[in-house]
């Protein structure tokens, strides 16, 4: 569907996300639905709209979200839509025709914010196609001859020529050399921070459910499993409580238990992927520690060359210091 699609697979998605969305249909009829960013991409939904919802922030959580930010991240890799021939995301055209059709936001508080995903999607996956399909080995015409599929050749001649342009270059080398110095990264792969942060609102929220989501029952699957209670006892409470105490007619409405089993598996679930997120900070953490000591190991060393060398450095040395000085450092 998508130009240049077969460049973008990913090996280590193998399968097709899913995501548990609700639906508006013409009439306000509201049902919910199991859907995948192709399908919601390619299936006809009859007039009905998916809905998403919204933080204090402004911000999409929940699972609409995650299946916004994959249909943000398809149409911003159309090259068809957005060609590939532009020097940045600002001069790109059409983008206002495309969020219009897709996006209905009548208040436009939202827009900024998600055009911008869709520049991040088309300015990251036209570099990626470089990468895969661009090989400085070839000749020009072999590499037009090898272009992605759905890109036209004079656009991926221009883009070719943009790349291998000086300017472009060192721009791409800063680039790179900026990013290693970062000490901070998003790791939460696909999800965003807002998405994780309501996770783990979830979580708070499902731990601090009624006592009532607790009551013990006469008929729970205990009693169900092990037959009727001997008159005057109850099963596991030893002497002393009776079932009139413990299975009192209270004011407190009666149970669904399949709703409480299901939200202690939501917890459980919740719970699991918080922690996986957690422990990949963790090692991320790790790393760029090691890396900020290394960074100061090297600097001392340089500062001892800088002394023995009666305050001067050679001129590449001294280049590689100032640019560690002007973008941050330790």
């Amino acid at each position: 569907m998508f130009a240049a699609s077969d460049a973008t697979k990913r090996k280590r998605r193998k399968t097709t996300e899913f995501w548990d969305v609700d639906l508006i249909d013409s009439e306000g009829i509201i049902k919910q639905a199991k859907m995948s960013v192709r399908e919601a991409m390619e299936r006809s939904l009859n007039g009905s709209k998916i809905i998403l919802r919204f933080n204090e922030e402004l911000q999409a959580v929940g699972d609409g979200a995650g299946l916004l930010s994959g249909i943000l991240g398809a149409l911003g890799s159309d090259y068809s839509k957005f060609p590939i021939c532009e020097k940045s995301w600002a001069k790109v055209r059409g983008k206002d025709r495309v969020y219009d059709d897709c996006i209905k936001d009548s208040s436009g508080l939202i827009k900024k914010s998600f055009l911008k995903q869709m520049g991040k999607s088309w300015k990251d996956t036209r570099g990626r196609l470089f990468d895969s399909h661009y090989k400085p080995t070839r000749t020009l015409e072999q590499n037009l001859e090898q272009r992605p599929e759905g890109i036209p050749r004079k656009h991926w001649k221009w883009f070719i020529e943009y790349r291998n342009d000086p300017a472009t270059k060192a721009k791409c080398k800063q680039n790179t050399l900026n990013r290693k110095k970062q000490l901070y990264t998003h790791t939460g792969g696909s999800k965003s921070l807002a998405r994780a942060r309501e996770e783990e609102e979830k979580i708070s929220e499902l731990e601090q459910l009624d006592e009532s989501t607790r009551i013990l029952s006469e008929n729970d699957s205990l009693a169900q499993a092990l037959g009727k209670e001997h008159p005057g006892r109850v099963r596991g409470m030893g002497h002393g409580p009776t079932p009139s105490q413990i299975f009192s007619s209270s004011s407190q409405p009666p149970v669904d238990r399949a709703q409480v089993e299901e939200t202690q598996r939501m917890l459980c679930e919740l719970q699991a992927e918080v922690t996986t997120e957690k422990l990949k900070t963790k090692a991320i953490e790790d790393e760029l520690a090691a890396e900020k000591t290394k960074r100061q190991e090297i600097e001392s060393v340089l500062s001892y060359l800088v002394q023995q060398q009666c305050g001067e450095l050679p001129p590449d040395i001294a280049a590689r210091m100032n640019s560690l000085d002007r973008y941050g450092g330790t």
